[in-house]
C-alpha cells in the first residue's frame, strides 16, 4: 500500500512485474538487476534515473562531509547505500547519509543515521517532503533533514530540537554566500561547497523561488 500511496504522488511506472517479495528475493533482485529498489512490506519500486546535476550536488555534499567527519569515525554515502527503516521489512536510497554510530556495521545499509539529505527533483519532490519526511523522522537517532534545490541555490534544512525529540525547527538557506548552521553536529557547510560547479539559469531561479514562498505560504 506505501508505494502505491508513492505512485499516486509520482506518476510512476517502475512497479516490478512481481508485486510481493521477501526480503531475500529483493536483495536477489537487486543483484541479479544491478538497479536499485525501494522495498516496504514486500512491494519493491525501481529507482528513477538522476540528471548530472543531481549526481554533482550529491557528491560535492558527500565530499565536504566525509572530509569534515572522516577523522571522527563518521561515514557519509551517496545514493548507492540503503538506509533501513524497518528490519527486513522498509529500506529506502537517500541521496547522502551520514552516520557517527559505530554499530552501523552492515556492509549493504545503515541504520542509524545522523543526517540524511534528498536532492529535490520535479518527479520525487512532494514524495521527499511528505511521505519519506514523515518515515525519517521516526529516526531516533536523527538530527537533521536536508532538501537541496538542483535549480536554485537553495537548501532547506529540518533539525530535531534534541536527540530522540519528534519536534524539528526549520531553517532555509539561500544564495551562495551562505553558510549552513548544522549545531547539533558541531558543522557547517558553506553553500558554496553544496553547489560547486553547478550553473542555473535565470528561469529556474525564478520557478524554485516561487515554488518555496508557495511552500512556505501554506505550511508556515
Amino acid at each position: 500500500m506505501f508505494y502505491w500511496l508513492k505512485c499516486l504522488i509520482l506518476s510512476c511506472g517502475n512497479f516490478s512485474k512481481k508485486m510481493k517479495y521477501t526480503y531475500q528475493e529483493y536483495l536477489q533482485l537487486e543483484i541479479d538487476t544491478d538497479i536499485r529498489h525501494e522495498f516496504w512490506n514486500g512491494e519493491v519500486l525501481a529507482m528513477a534515473d538522476v540528471t548530472k546535476k543531481h549526481s554533482r550536488i550529491g557528491f560535492n555534499i558527500v565530499k565536504f562531509i566525509n572530509d569534515s567527519f572522516r577523522p571522527q569515525g563518521c561515514e557519509a554515502f551517496k545514493a548507492h547505500v540503503k538506509l533501513e527503516l524497518q528490519k527486513e521489512n522498509h529500506y529506502v536510497y537517500p541521496d547522502v547519509i551520514l552516520t557517527c554510530d559505530k554499530e552501523d556495521k552492515d556492509p549493504y545499509s545503515v541504520k542509524n543515521p545522523s543526517l540524511i539529505v534528498e536532492v529535490l527533483s520535479k518527479s520525487t519532490e512532494a514524495y521527499d517532503r511528505s511521505v519519506k519526511f514523515a518515515q525519517y523522522r521516526k529516526i531516533k537517532s536523527l538530527r537533521y533533514y536536508l532538501l537541496v534545490s538542483q535549480t536554485a541555490p537553495i537548501v532547506e534544512v529540518y533539525g530535531k530540537v534534541n536527540e530522540g525529540a519528534s519536534v524539528f525547527t526549520y531553517e532555509v538557506y539561500e544564495g551562495l554566500y551562505a553558510i549552513i548552521q548544522l549545531p547539533a553536529l558541531e558543522f557547517e557547510m558553506p553553500m558554496s561547497k553544496v553547489y560547486d560547479y553547478i550553473e542555473f539559469s535565470e528561469d529556474e531561479k525564478y520557478e524554485e523561488k516561487f515554488s518555496l514562498k508557495s511552500i512556505a505560504a501554506k505550511f508556515f
